[in-house]
């Protein structure tokens, strides 16, 4: 199966085995070269590209493609060369070359059912680019009939864009894409009368992108205890007085662990910029107190009304001797504008490594709490689309959104931060887990509880402890702020990622009402840069644009946009409620839990299976629990965990008149037989010795206890694979002689399966007869009058 030629310029595909052929000098007989220039059509050009063994999306813009004049003399030493070029470019992968007529295109673009763009292939997303802008919409296909693969891709009267590619991505799932789970994305060109379909990439398995659930966390940095001459540790005077320090209050109830280590430095007590001796100790003190590397510093301000804002801090981690030295320099420009230096003071800490960072809203007198999430840096939640939680707190119903996100912002070695990209099939799932939202769903609303107002908490969450265990630590709070959502009518649109394309901006004249500002930050830099901000703010107002934002509603971006009056377009906000009223379950619970349920006013719909059934949902059941177990971090919730596996059991013995009296004291008389479970002994495997063989080798293959393959088509899957096996982390399995692989992933109650092809090269001869299409009529003259 193939794209129909109808939909392609006509090409010419040379199979990776008689690439080098094309480079031999008088390796093109006659016969090929005519078949080139009839290729070349009316213009006698064609382009060289590429056909990658195995290559996906993620190699997208790796490899060349390059255009060659027929028309020319010498140009068959020209074509070699090119082929040449290509064929290099792709390093030591196996590259097939695709040769195609040439078309300088009047539009072009791209059509994808991406997994970015929805969980369901189904959806697929059209972009059409033009000079300083492009501008996408979305379509579903599921009701558009596929396109007939014997005719052309015609623009006419009366059929939309959206309608055309429906037709094609119609055809495409069912047709092409049939019984395979992979995902496309097709370039296209027009020269105003026909589409053509010019490259598909397949968006397959993602082997260079990370998985942020295994990253490895630092644990967070424990103080020694102890101030310096200029570094002091804050008392409750401190935390009063000083904003940044406040939150130490207003985060933690009295008692709390875990308290981030804050330090301040009041600007009046630093040494003159001039005083090296003086400027070595500040870094002495750095360096013993907060340690020697990964120091971050802010500024902050006595409490008071009208404090101002977009204060100093250090851009990037430093190191002890930087961090001093970046105080110094500062304090001295804030000296240079204020006369008050008793009114700062710098609050320095280590940088708080974490898997995730939130924005969670609660008021204290809502039950729903709102949390928007992403893995890595916080600062990413101002521009970058998120997951979203909402938590209804006296029924502990969770209800979640994730969105596709591509990047993670990191913190580097040298203490930079920048951009690390997910791996795709991750991408989609959720950066929060269930029990981390509840988590910061409660403890959320006891602040808002505490503060006595509606207010938004940043949290790092997937902190790591010295122990090694998680946690989740807020970190900043901000009053709530209202979100209004705009109207998202179709609008070309003018993306502003730097000051480049700021200033084109600037200087365009863009119809009024006809465009709006998609604000896509490409360089992390540009995320604090208030002044940034302020200057797209400005343009924005200037053409009566509105602004397309990804980041999160109850981030700072948002909330500044609106201050300069601003509309803000929230394109990851949803439109309407989010905790489903009715949520399914469909699994067994103990007795008293429907009664539980109805004393919170809530209903509920269950079903009494009879006995012949229940000792299958028991089964399912322990497995539930026995994961559980595993998921609990402490001995406490361990044991509740086990208890939890305890009833189970004295269930399924009820079932057949025992007590668990009665169990217990069977396996009592096992263990004395034949042991129990606690020394961790593995069966690896059994045979019958030979003459002579007292042993079994236990190679290293031997010790792979999650997986057996007795057949080219059969795979075992041991129980043990659920011990093993992470939570929402896909492992594969792969049947090479048939080209698949199996991906199973576990979940909290149940398993994820999905197949996927493996790539495969499309083979075709050399010499492939070219089947050339008439050259279009040429345009009718216009009349003049």
């Amino acid at each position: 199966m193939a794209i129909p030629r109808a939909w392609t310029l006509p090409y010419i595909l040379v199979r990776a085995s008689e690439v080098e052929g094309l480079f031999l000098p008088n390796a093109l007989d006659v016969a090929f070269v005519e078949q080139l220039c009839a290729l070349g059509g009316r213009d006698s050009r064609i382009i060289v590209r590429s056909s990658v063994v195995g290559e996906t999306i993620w190699d997208r813009g790796s490899y060349k493609s390059i255009a060659v004049d027929l028309a020319v003399g010498d140009w068959v030493q020209t074509f070699q060369a090119v082929c040449k070029q290509v064929a290099v470019s792709a390093g030591n992968r196996a590259c097939g070359i695709v040769l195609q007529r040439y078309l300088e295109p009047k539009r072009r673009g791209e059509f994808g059912n991406l997994l970015r763009i929805s969980r369901t292939r189904d959806q697929w997303e059209i972009t059409t680019h033009e000079q300083s802008h492009a501008t996408s919409l979305r379509l579903n296909v599921q009701r558009d009939a596929a396109a007939a693969i014997g005719g052309p891709l015609l623009a006419r009267a009366g059929l939309s864009l959206e309608r055309l590619f429906g037709s094609v991505g119609a055809w495409v799932n069912n047709e092409l894409l049939h019984g395979q789970s992979t995902r496309l994305n097709i370039e296209w060109i027009s020269d105003s009368t026909r589409f053509y379909l010019v490259q598909l990439d397949e968006e397959d398995e993602d082997l260079t992108g990370i998985n942020p659930w295994q990253i490895a966390i630092t644990p967070i940095h424990t103080v020694q205890g102890g101030a310096g001459q200029y570094i002091q540790t804050p008392d409750s005077d401190a935390i009063e007085h000083w904003d940044k320090l406040r939150v130490l209050k207003e985060l933690w109830s009295e008692g709390s662990e875990r308290k981030p280590n804050l330090f301040y430095i009041p600007l009046s007590s630093l040494p003159h910029t001039g005083d090296s001796v003086a400027a070595k100790a500040l870094g002495d003190e750095f360096g013993r107190l907060l340690g020697p590397d990964y120091i971050m510093v802010r500024t902050s301000v006595k409490r008071k009304e009208n404090k101002p804002v977009n204060l100093p801090r250090t851009p990037n981690c430093l190191r002890p001797d930087e961090a001093a030295a970046w105080c110094l320099a500062t304090r001295d420009v804030i000296a240079a504008t204020d006369f008050g230096l008793d009114d700062y003071a710098f609050v320095t800490h280590r940088y708080a490594d974490a898997r995730a960072s939130a924005w969670v809203r609660a008021a204290p007198d809502e039950l729903t709490v709102e949390i928007h999430g992403l893995w890595g840096l916080p600062d990413a939640l101002q521009y970058c689309p998120y997951d979203i939680w909402e938590v209804h707190l006296p029924t502990g119903t969770a209800t979640e959104y994730p969105e596709y996100k591509s990047n993670i912002l990191r913190c580097k070695d040298d203490g930079s931060w920048s951009y690390v990209r997910v791996k795709n099939e991750i991408a989609r799932s959720l950066s929060i887990s269930k029990k981390e939202a509840l988590d910061l769903a409660r403890r959320t609303h006891e602040i808002a509880t505490r503060l006595g107002r509606a207010c938004h908490v940043m949290w790092f969450i997937g902190c790591v402890r010295d122990d090694g265990r998680p946690f989740n630590m807020p970190w900043y709070w901000t009053p709530a702020h209202s979100v209004t959502n705009h109207d998202r009518n179709r609008r070309h649109s003018f993306v502003v990622s730097n000051q480049s394309s700021l200033l084109a901006l600037a200087e365009a004249n863009l119809a009024e009402g006809q465009y709006m500002i998609v604000l896509r930050p490409d360089h992390q830099d540009l995320f604090r840069d208030n002044a940034f901000l302020e200057q797209v703010a400005q343009q924005a107002l200037r053409h009566g644009m509105p602004i397309d934002l990804e980041g999160s509603t109850l981030a700072h971006a948002y909330y500044q946009l609106n201050r300069l009056g601003c509309t803000v377009i929230a394109s990851s906000e949803k439109d309407h409620l989010r905790v489903r009223k009715n949520v399914t379950f469909g699994k067994l619970v103990r007795d008293k839990i429907p009664e539980k349920i109805a004393a919170r006013q809530e209903l509920e719909a269950t079903k009494t299976v009879p006995r012949s059934t229940l000792q299958a949902f028991l089964i399912g059941k322990i497995l539930e629990e026995a994961l559980e177990v595993r998921e609990s971090e402490t001995t406490k919730e361990r044991c509740v965990e086990l208890a939890d596996v305890i009833e189970v059991v004295r269930a399924l013995a009820k079932l057949d008149g025992l007590t668990l009296e009665e169990v217990i004291a069977a396996a009592d008389v096992k263990r004395s037989k034949v042991g129990g479970f606690e020394s961790g002994k593995v069966l690896l495997r059994t045979g019958i010795g030979g003459p002579g063989q007292t042993a079994i080798n236990t190679d290293s293959s031997s010790a792979q206890v999650l997986s057996r393959e007795v057949g080219p088509d059969a795979v075992e899957l041991p129980f043990t694979f659920f011990g093993f096996a992470e939570l929402d982390q896909p492992r594969t399995v792969q049947f090479s002689e048939l080209g698949i692989s199996l991906e199973v992933t576990l979940k909290s109650d149940r398993l994820g399966l999905r197949l996927m092809r493996e790539p495969q090269q499309l083979d075709l001869p050399l010499n492939l007869e070219v089947t050339s299409e008439p050259d279009p009529p040429p345009a009718p003259k216009r009349r003049t009058r």
